[in-house]
């Protein structure tokens, strides 16, 4: 009888670790904080949260738009999320998958300095596993253009924060402040580990 209640423990155990056989249940959620206000009007721009699965320590997303797995965009007062890109446009435009999905799990900070997006680790998965996340913050003008990133801004391509989920709880980005209008002017990304 101990026999049988070990194998059917063993076979559990596998099966749960078995590649793909239960959808990771912890979720990011990644806190970005501007020096003014959000724009949600009419003329408003870009407000975009980028991640990257691929691997590579160097290989993260760009303010150009560049090794973006999947997004979170905040525009004109609504909130969008995209996976995987279908669609490669020339690296000085955003590489984007076209369209994005209506998302409801961002919120604009009370004091509208900022937004707070949580982001189930189950829609980053691709096809291939992953330990480490890599996050970017980035805003635009109303023609999509890069205003401001992480580090020391939109020519800084390695200003992205690199989350490892074995490791990491809270992980905080800083960017330099006063290089954009206060509105798209980012001051600090903190990503954080949740577990339901």
């Amino acid at each position: 009888m101990r026999r049988a209640v070990l194998l059917v423990g063993l076979v559990a155990f596998l099966a749960a670790a078995a590649p793909g056989a239960v959808a990771d249940p912890r979720e990011l959620v990644v806190r970005v904080s501007l020096a003014g206000e959000v724009e949600d009007g009419p003329q408003a721009g870009y407000y975009y949260v980028a991640f990257s699965t691929l691997p590579g320590l160097l290989v993260g997303p760009t303010p150009d738009g560049q090794n973006w797995t999947h997004y979170v965009l905040f525009w004109r007062g609504r909130f969008f999320f995209a996976g995987r890109r279908t669609v490669d446009l020339p690296p000085q435009l955003f590489r984007t998958t076209l369209p994005p999905e209506p998302y409801n799990r961002g919120a604009v900070a009370p004091d509208r300095r900022g937004l707070l997006v949580e982001v189930p680790l189950r829609l980053l998965q691709s096809g291939q596993a992953f330990q480490v996340v890599k996050v970017n913050a980035v805003t635009a003008d109303r023609y999509n253009r890069p205003v401001d990133a992480l580090g020391k801004g939109v020519s800084d391509t390695l200003g992205f924060v690199s989350f490892d989920l074995g490791r990491d709880v809270v992980v905080t980005g800083q960017a330099v402040r006063g290089n954009a209008p206060p509105a798209y002017d980012l001051t600090e990304v903190q990503v954080t580990l949740r577990t339901p």
